[in-house]
């Protein structure tokens, strides 16, 4: 392009079929169409980046008169034609007629709300260097809540591939944990907890991306007190970012043109990489890990290893198990100083039985001290993806001792 040196093209569409639910009728179901482009354009170590459908000419007088940033986009060397093709026909046939994933949500033993993404997603990246990339993909993921009086209940999923099992299995759960309408009274205090897939997947989320090179560059993250092979968590706590596995937000290559892998953030406890793209790689004297972001590294898809006990086994003492949780707020990124407030449901244990539902508790601790103080992980794993855990992550049921809780 003229007036530069370099210059990328990162363009995304997305095909979404959304079907909303309320009180266990289809509200409404939406066909989505969106295709965006991103443009990088370099001149030395300056960039602009935008976005739009065309470049203005104008830009390649603006970038003159900037000054030189600390850091710029590094494009990779990778060169030719690149194309990748996982395509569910199943996951295709719904999006054009969704009747058979309504019928199923709707057959459920109470009023649901909620809402289903059935998509299909391309993103495409061509490069000065001589890179040409596309990766079409699809999948379905969706939350449900059920409503039983003042009581309620909540499941996510995420899949690349259609099962009416996984659907049912969700709904199912929901309304399970409605359906349980004793009370319970908790006080302030120190608790042992079991976090669900859909609250410890939330805090992977966060976790993840406070792994971010750059956030640990600028002292906005958990990690910035650490190096690669500090151990900072419960041996038990494998955490891996994993772009390689066939599921929903995996990628072939990152913004850079640099191909993807799979790797561990933590294991068994031990912090092994930041998430990195070229430029802050070099900063911090590392190897890019495939995860661009022209300015932030960014995760792709997320797994957290299994554990060897049964759920059951989690929640065979005493325990606070918090099944869902919204209102995650930090107050301070480095320390990892957060509060959630659990929601549908909080389910207190007494001696492995239900001793009621609690309403609403906080959890007000930090975010270290929930991965140093695992005490055990289920074997069983659930991929969940939903407004409040935007990366799909495959999470355990987690126990966690030593929580500190407060009435919300």
């Amino acid at each position: 392009m003229q007036g530069f040196d370099e210059h990328a093209i990162f363009k995304t569409k997305k095909e979404v079929t959304v079907i909303k639910f309320v009180n266990g009728k289809v509200s409404t179901i939406q066909r989505l169409d969106n295709e965006v482009s991103y443009f990088l354009l370099k001149k030395g170590n300056k960039y602009i980046i935008m976005e739009g459908k065309e470049l203005d000419p104008n830009f390649a007088n603006v970038i003159d008169v900037m000054e030189e940033p600390m850091l710029s986009p590094k494009i990779s060397e990778n060169t030719g034609e690149y194309k990748f093709v996982k395509l569910d026909d199943k996951i295709e046939k719904i999006r054009e007629n969704p009747e058979d994933v309504i019928s199923l949500v709707l057959n459920s033993r109470y009023p649901i709300s909620g809402i289903v993404n059935i998509t299909r997603s391309t993103i495409s990246l061509s490069t000065s260097k001589g890179f040409s990339g596309s990766d079409v993909r699809n999948s379905i993921d969706g939350y449900f809540r059920a409503f039983n009086g003042e009581f309620t209940g909540q499941w996510a999923f995420a899949s690349s591939s259609y099962s009416e099992s996984t659907i049912k299995e969700s709904v199912n759960i929901a309304c399970e944990l409605a359906s349980i309408t004793k009370k319970a009274k908790v006080d302030d205090g120190v608790y042992n907890v079991v976090l669900s897939p859909l609250v410890f997947g939330n805090l992977m989320n966060y976790l993840a991306r406070m792994s971010s090179g750059l956030s640990i560059m600028m002292g906005n993250s958990v990690f910035s007190r650490y190096k690669p092979e500090d151990r900072i968590a419960s041996e038990k706590f494998t955490f891996s970012d994993v772009p390689k596995t066939d599921m929903p937000n995996a990628a072939e290559f990152d913004m850079e043109a640099t191909f993807t892998k799979n790797k561990k953030i933590i294991d068994h406890g031990v912090f092994k990489t930041p998430l990195l793209n070229n430029e802050v790689a070099e900063a911090m004297n590392l190897k890019s890990t495939g995860n661009a972001g022209w300015i932030n590294p960014i995760p792709w898809t997320l797994e957290v290893d299994e554990g060897d006990v049964g759920k059951d086994s989690l929640l065979s003492g005493n325990v606070i198990f918090f099944n869902n949780n919204w209102y995650t707020r930090f107050q301070n990124y480095v320390e990892g100083n957060f509060s959630t407030v659990g929601r549908d449901a909080v389910i207190v244990y007494k001696n492995g039985n239900v001793e009621g539902v609690a309403g609403r508790l906080r959890i007000a601790d930090s975010l270290i001290n929930i991965i140093r103080n695992i005490e055990e992980i289920s074997k069983e794993r659930y991929l969940v993806k939903w407004w409040d855990s935007r990366i799909p992550v495959l999470s355990p049921y987690v126990l966690v001792r030593d929580v500190k809780i407060t009435r919300a």
